[in-house]
């Protein structure tokens, strides 16, 4: 491995084809305060990361509910995102936060 991250964040360890991290690893990765968290909270739990598609959906998401605080309708969001209007529908009916609750 050995590169940067995707965003040009930090140094990301060489695993040498181990699955698990250790504390100094993810401090390299996170920085000190986000390792501290993510330790505190998912200690010891196997812990499945999404992947870069899923960061990809929030993105639009976040997105499309702008268009929606900046006055579109459905078929404007639609045809703009490229999804159906029930779609857009639906995610003007129940939008979800980044921190998975609703808005």
């Amino acid at each position: 491995m050995g590169s940067d991250l995707a965003s040009g964040g930090g140094f990301f360890p060489d695993m040498e084809g181990h699955r698990g991290m250790s504390a100094e690893g993810l401090i390299k990765v996170l920085g000190r305060e986000a390792a501290e968290r993510l330790m505190y909270f998912w200690g010891g739990t196997r812990v499945s990361v999404p992947d870069l598609e899923e960061l990809q959906k929030l993105k639009l998401r976040e997105r499309i509910l702008r268009a929606y605080d900046q006055g579109a309708t459905p078929a404007q969001v639609a045809e703009r995102f490229g999804i159906s209007v029930r779609t857009a529908q639906r995610m003007r009916n129940f939008p979800i936060a980044l921190n998975g609750s609703p808005k």
